[in-house]
């Protein structure tokens, strides 16, 4: 295996050590560089993930930062969108690279200023609607590679990082069907019932952003993490950048009532189910660090592909 980067990936194996070997070892964090802007927006700026550096930790921060998994941490380096109102979509798939097995993830900052701004001015009328969704910055797309760590932790390889970017009016189809820039439609789908998911804090987060917390549960509730990243056996057939094994989906603007909206979707190898989708709903003004989960299946023999069941024959 070529070790690219090995002061990262010590510091992810350490922690799997420091309870048997009790032995505490500082590896130095990667510092994050902020890409090159554009003539006209700043192009999306990696964050330093944990934002002082790995040598800051200790032993329980060390944990938690070995058990991110590529999801969360491919969330953490992107950051927050700087726009008003967005989504953030993640996709994660693995490819081979000479004999090495590698995460690819995707991460996508879509800006829904644009639609909700038309939406209220329609509705309301342009002297009602607040002048700050009149915003059309572009939509920022960041490529990352992640190394398995002992099938536990991912390894992020920082030489292979690309970031782009796209016109805010473009609308790709996103997870469930729906436009990516398109905002929630009613839901009339058919879940099982809602259960109560804990919501987790990283150690080093003084702002309580939702948007990491969120991934993290889906990816407990998922069952991805369970005591560390854990990689599922089976991959199921043509997994790809357009049809991910798993597609990440947040979303927070002012129709969710302050409140972030997301969905796991994740294909799986079953002739009968074609994918599970984990759906939250996570409002930090008045749910005390426990998020609103549901569960429902894309069933392989139905007609339509977007349609969640709660069951599948």
């Amino acid at each position: 295996m070529d070790f690219r980067n090995m002061g990262q990936i010590t510091a992810l194996i350490l922690p799997l050590c420091l309870a048997a070997c009790h032995t505490v070892v500082r590896a130095g964090g990667l510092q994050a560089e902020t890409l090159a802007p554009s003539s006209e927006h700043p192009s999306i700026g990696l964050r330093d993930v944990p934002p002082n550096g790995l040598d800051t930790l200790n032993q329980a921060d060390y944990r938690y930062f070995q058990t991110m998994g590529p999801l969360e941490y491919a969330a953490r380096l992107g950051g927050v969108p700087d726009v008003p109102t967005w989504r953030v979509r993640l996709r994660l798939y693995p490819t081979w690279q000479s004999s090495e097995l590698v995460y690819q993830v995707q991460v996508d900052h879509y800006n829904l200023s644009p639609t909700l701004y038309n939406s209220l001015t329609s509705s309301y009328g342009v002297d009602n609607v607040d002048p700050s969704l009149d915003d059309t910055a572009p939509h920022q797309h960041l490529s990352l590679e992640f190394l398995p760590v002992m099938n536990v932790a991912a390894d992020w390889l920082p030489d292979s990082t690309q970031t782009h970017q796209s016109d805010v009016t473009t609308n790709p189809v996103c997870g469930l069907g729906l436009g990516c820039t398109a905002l929630e439609e009613p839901d009339e789908n058919a879940w099982t019932n809602e259960t109560t998911l804990s919501m987790e804090i990283a150690p080093w987060d003084q702002d309580h952003e939702p948007l990491y917390m969120i991934v993290r549960a889906l990816a407990k509730k998922a069952g991805w993490l369970p005591n560390g990243w854990v990689l599922p056996n089976e991959v199921p057939e043509g997994i790809n950048t357009e049809r991910p094994w798993v597609e990440v989906l947040v979303t927070n603007y002012a129709g969710n009532g302050g409140g972030y909206m997301a969905q796991w979707i994740e294909h799986i190898a079953d002739d009968s189910v074609r994918a599970t989708v984990h759906q939250l709903y996570y409002n930090s003004a008045w749910m005390e660090m426990e998020g609103s989960a549901s569960t429902g299946y894309i069933c392989g023999r139905q007609t339509s592909t977007e349609k969640i069941s709660a069951l599948c024959p």
